[in-house]
């Protein structure tokens, strides 16, 4: 079942138990649609454990961030679709049209605060986040004539430049705002903690933005002690371990700052490991294909299928399995 609307171990174990059915539902932007990022988690965990039928969903909305899905978009109503009222859906469909009548957000101090915490006051317009509301009354109109009532087992939340040093801000604030409504529907929390500034685009000899990745690492590990998640999708830790000796190997497009196929099958093995606690090298599981593609080209005119095998595939299943232990190790330690 896949639907499409406009990832802590302390000890590791595995938490899927063998036959069930799982379902898993993303918010994020276009990280996550990237490669179809929540159709690659179900297709590796699927093999991981075939008995297990994993059911994904996802709310996008693209360039966003947790605060926009929180605050202006109330992806909240997806989280608690399977108890939200007709009659709190048609309410939060209302404030998002009554957003649409002004060029400055209700609450112009939360607006500036948030982007002042990320270093980015005065620069980001509200009125430019108007199509994207109007999506997000699209997709409450059609929750409230088919709403599917799905109870969620794990909610997957995405971070995307809005990582803030301060723990009450950013990211980690309105995670927690939205891990909260979705522990108290029972679902698990994964926090997806995405690599956007560090990813390199060519060679390189050592980390790129070492300082990033450690920050937004630093602000998983207190989320970790605040909302005490299911799993923690590392890629900033990852990646900066792959860059510390040095690499060719690219994890973002040259033309375009999303992730490329290399990242994308790094992701997926992340995935794996954290949810499951398991090492992701052996799996069969080799196959990504980008889903932007302009004359049947990914961004870089490369193909847009790139199956992964030998030296490259084993290289980075096992960087994906050693940085959620290493997680697994700081938390532990923190």
């Amino acid at each position: 079942m896949k639907r499409f609307l406009a990832s802590l171990l302390l000890a590791l174990p595995s938490f899927l138990q063998a036959g069930e059915e799982i379902n898993i539902l993303f918010l994020g932007n276009s990280f996550t649609q990237r490669h179809d990022l929540p159709d690659l988690v179900e297709k590796i965990l699927e093999e991981g454990d075939p008995a297990t039928n994993v059911n994904t969903s996802r709310v996008i909305y693209g360039g966003q961030n947790m605060f926009k899905h929180s605050t202006y978009y109330f992806s909240e109503s997806f989280i608690e679709e399977s108890t939200i009222s007709p009659e709190e859906i048609a309410a939060r469909i209302e404030k998002m049209k009554g957003f649409l009548k002004s060029d400055n957000p209700p609450d112009p101090e939360e607006w500036d605060a948030h982007w002042a915490s990320v270093g980015l006051k005065g620069k980001v317009s509200f009125a430019g986040i108007h199509n994207h509301i109007r999506a997000a009354i699209k997709n409450h109109e059609d929750l409230l004539k088919n709403n599917p009532r799905t109870k969620w087992d794990y909610v997957v939340l995405q971070s995307w430049r809005d990582v803030s040093p301060d723990a009450d801000q950013g990211y980690a604030k309105y995670a927690t705002k939205l891990a909260k409504t979705a522990q108290k529907q029972g679902a698990e929390v994964i926090l997806y903690m995405t690599s956007p500034e560090t990813q390199n685009k060519e060679t390189v000899s050592e980390p790129l933005a070492p300082e990033i990745a450690d920050r937004d690492m630093a602000i998983a590990l207190e989320l970790v002690k605040r909302l005490q998640p299911k799993a923690v999708v590392p890629v900033p830790l990852a990646i900066k371990m792959i860059q510390m000796g040095g690499t060719d190997l690219a994890f973002r497009y040259v033309n375009d700052g999303h992730p490329n196929q290399n990242c994308a099958f790094l992701t997926a093995n992340l995935f794996y490991a954290a949810f499951t606690g398991k090492n992701p090298e052996g799996l069969a599981f080799d196959t990504i294909v980008e889903n932007k593609v302009k004359g049947g080209k990914d961004p870089d005119g490369g193909e847009p299928k790139v199956v992964f095998s030998g030296e490259t595939k084993l290289f980075l299943q096992k960087k994906a399995f050693e940085a959620v232990r290493e997680f697994q190790r700081l938390a532990k330690d923190g």
